[in-house]
């Protein structure tokens, strides 16, 4: 058992981590042009973008694994078409926000390229926010991952994965249940850790969340020492 937790680990963690860049890469792309050429090439990115969010992802994902066939390609194709439109919505009203600002204005009227703004102002300032939302992503991509095995569709039954590992012992589950019950658990702690590490990274990024921390000098013990220090004569013991 031990060894098929760690044969699964790499496909439940890389399938998932491969679905959030894809998808942020493709909601980078897609919500920035969709910000600043607006017009129509806006209204077909974000009406395409409400058809896909307008279905849940577990049931589409479901559909599109269970008609391509059993093979981890085609789970992670089944994972990357309905993931990328929230990654659209959150670049788009981020890059929206940075385009109103005056040195966005300043930068068009340099007659700065499209491709120059972008790299120096659009993404610096949505990046940061794609980052935490994707890495708490993860944990819900493993999520549906798990569910898509756990119901034989679209892993091969040859994959190690740990959602197939509880479906193929749920029979078990009264004679020995820590077969269902580790790797469930193993997916629970999985999916905690990455909500936990994008809130951290959330709070290192946000100066309002990080403590308050005043650096200062060495401070004097008293008065004496300070007007000893100042004189150049040694400074009276004191109690």
């Amino acid at each position: 058992m031990l060894s098929r937790i760690i044969a699964a680990l790499p496909t439940d963690i890389g399938i998932p981590i491969i679905t959030v860049a894809v998808s942020a890469a493709l909601g980078i792309i897609l919500g920035t042009l969709a910000a600043f050429f607006r017009g129509w090439l806006d209204e077909v990115i974000m009406r395409l973008t409400d058809m896909f969010m307008a279905f849940p992802q577990m049931i589409m994902s479901l559909a599109i694994a269970a008609t391509l066939g059993p093979s981890l390609v085609n789970v992670t194709f089944s994972l990357i078409v309905v993931w990328w439109p929230p990654y659209v919505r959150l670049v788009r009203g981020g890059v929206l926000a940075v385009a109103a600002e005056d040195y966005v204005s300043i930068s068009k009227a340099l007659n700065s390229s499209f491709f120059y703004i972008v790299r120096k102002d659009a993404i610096p300032n949505v990046l940061p926010s794609v980052l935490v939302y994707a890495t708490t992503d993860v944990g819900t991509a493993l999520l549906t991952l798990s569910t898509l095995g756990f119901l034989n569709v679209g892993i091969p039954p040859t994959a190690p994965e740990l959602g197939m590992m509880v479906s193929n012992v749920t029979y078990n589950l009264y004679l020995y249940p820590y077969q269902v019950i580790i790797p469930a658990v193993l997916v629970a702690v999985i999916v905690a850790g990455f909500s936990f590490l994008g809130e951290g990274i959330r709070e290192s990024l946000d100066v309002k969340l990080r403590p308050h921390i005043v650096f200062r000098s060495k401070p004097v013990r008293d008065y004496e020492s300070a007007r000893a220090q100042e004189s150049g004569h040694a400074p009276s013991k004191v109690d």
